[in-house]
C-alpha cells in the first residue's frame, strides 16, 4: 500500500490538479477550491495506515476475496491500525481503502477514520475524519472531504 499511496503523492505534487476540499475542525467550516496541496502532508496519514512492516507481520487476521482484502488487529496487539480494508475492481487494482487508526497514552487519545478512492489508479477522493483529545483538553473533532478534478 505504502508504494501506491507514494505514487499518487508523487503524480499528484508533479500534475498539482484542482482540488475541492472541505474541511471542518470543531465547528469551524472552510471550502477551499486549490491546487496548491503538499500531497505528502495530506496523505500522510494513509502512509501511516500501511501495513507492511517486518513488525506487523503477525499481528492481523486477514479475509480475502478476489475482490477485496480485509486486515484486522489481533485482541492480543497494540498497534495504531486497528483495521485496514482494501477493495479491488476487475482487474485487480485498488479502488478504494478504508483504514482505522488509534492512538492511546496517558497524554493522548486520538482515533481517524481514512477513506480513499481510486479510479484507474489515479486519486479521485478522500476523507479523514476523526478526534484527537489532549490529557487536559477537551475532545476536538475534525474533517477533511477532498475531491480531486481529473482534465
Amino acid at each position: 500500500m505504502a508504494g501506491l499511496i507514494t505514487q499518487q503523492i508523487a503524480e499528484l505534487n508533479k500534475n498539482q490538479p484542482l482540488t475541492h476540499k472541505n474541511l471542518v475542525i470543531e465547528d469551524k467550516k472552510e471550502v477551499l477550491n486549490t491546487n496548491k496541496i503538499d500531497w505528502q502532508k495530506e496523505l500522510e496519514l494513509f502512509l501511516q495506515a500501511d501495513l507492511n512492516k517486518q513488525s506487523y507481520q503477525l499481528s492481523y487476521n486477514k479475509e480475502e476475496t478476489p475482490q477485496m482484502a480485509i486486515y484486522t488487529l489481533k485482541e492480543s496487539e497494540n498497534l495504531p491500525v486497528k483495521s485496514l480494508k482494501i477493495i479491488f475492481d476487475e482487474d485487480k487494482t485498488v479502488k478504494h481503502i478504508e483504514a482505522l487508526l488509534q492512538t492511546e497514552n496517558y497524554l493522548y487519545q486520538s482515533e481517524k477514520h481514512l477513506l480513499m478512492t481510486l479510479d484507474k489508479n489515479h486519486l479521485t477522493n478522500y476523507q479523514i475524519e476523526g478526534w484527537q483529545e489532549l490529557f487536559i483538553g477537551k475532545k476536538k473533532s475534525f474533517k477533511v472531504d477532498g475531491i480531486v478534478v481529473r482534465k
